[in-house]
């Protein structure tokens, strides 16, 4: 784009300031004072191309239009986060699965649940309950989907060394691991059962407040009941 040689001191004087913002909107007010400067001190033997004036005019529109998208996003992600918030007050009384160690107790009321989450499919999964003794007890599940896998002790058959009996006194903690035939190991989480006692909202969005079992923002929880 061709423009005036030199510009002397009158004329430098006399030309409007440029907006110094960030924003499209800036931009182009800078860009459009810019332009009326450098048509009014233009060589006439060699004009402004057209052509560059089009391309950059249609590159501010462009920068502007985004700008107006990025705003309209920003309050969907708002709206979306406050939608999330109420709902999520609808889970009080319910139960969630969360990553986190599982435990299985015979007490009346005791938690006989057990779930874990894999990244991919597996042949076999192993399931270990360990006593508070100490003894160890393995059963496997044969092939497991990925994703959430929730069970039951009543699921397990084919213990090593024994089955547990599970009374009144019982409780294991739960241990998993995974494999294929191949020889691959998927990876998987054990997850804990927590019930929902109450919501608190924060700037970071919605909180479950689990007992026992503390907080948790909604984005962590892999199950609810």
């Amino acid at each position: 784009m061709a423009v005036s040689p030199v510009m002397n001191k009158s004329n430098a004087s006399t030309q409007p300031a440029t907006n110094q913002g960030n924003s499209a909107a800036d931009l182009t007010q800078s860009f459009m004072t810019l332009l009326v400067a450098q048509m009014k001190n233009q060589d006439p033997i060699n004009p402004m191309d057209n052509n560059q004036l089009t391309s950059q005019l249609a590159q501010f529109n462009t920068a502007a239009g985004v700008e107006k998208l990025n705003t309209t996003l920003e309050g969907v992600g708002v709206m979306v986060n406050s939608m999330q918030q109420m709902n999520a007050s609808q889970w009080i009384g319910s139960s969630v699965f969360i990553e986190g160690d599982s435990v299985i107790s015979g007490a009346q009321g005791g938690n006989k649940d057990f779930a874990f989450n894999l990244d991919s499919d597996a042949s076999k999964v192993a399931v270990t309950l360990t006593d508070r003794s100490g003894n160890a007890y393995t059963a496997d599940i044969k092939h497991a989907k990925a994703g959430v896998n929730k069970y039951t002790f009543d699921d397990l058959v084919n213990f090593t060394p024994s089955a547990p009996s599970l009374d009144a006194s019982s409780v294991f903690k739960v241990a998993f691991s995974a494999a294929n035939e191949d020889g691959s190991t998927p990876n998987i989480t054990s997850l804990k059962k927590g019930k929902v006692d109450s919501v608190s909202f924060t700037n970071g969005g919605a909180k479950l407040q689990l007992g026992l079992n503390g907080s948790v923002p909604i984005g962590k929880v892999y199950l609810i009941e």
